[in-house]
């Protein structure tokens, strides 16, 4: 009886490996370059102006109490975008 990790029984000995044409152009390369389109050709959303992005990042440290508390007034909007109305609504930014 062959053992447990014995690979034996999977091998194909009549089986011959398939040997495919040989041209010079790959079928995956093909797909790739005539399906995607390139920058500039509309595809996708458009980017927004330099003045809209919000691009400028803000480290807040919390202890654990302080950020329960900020998830519960934030809700379901999320603390990031609830800290942004507040500023926006305290005239701040």
């Amino acid at each position: 009886m062959p053992s447990k990790n014995d690979l034996s029984a999977l091998k194909g000995a009549t089986k011959k490996p398939v040997i495919l044409p040989s041209n010079n152009t790959s079928p995956v390369a093909d797909v790739h370059t005539t399906t995607n389109p390139t920058k500039g050709q509309g595809a996708g959303r458009p980017p927004k102006a330099k003045a809209e992005k919000r691009s400028y990042k803000v480290t807040l440290s919390l202890t654990q109490s302080e950020g329960a508390k900020l998830a519960e007034k934030s809700g379901l909007a999320g603390e990031a975008t609830y800290l942004y109305a507040k500023l926006k609504e305290l005239n701040i930014i």
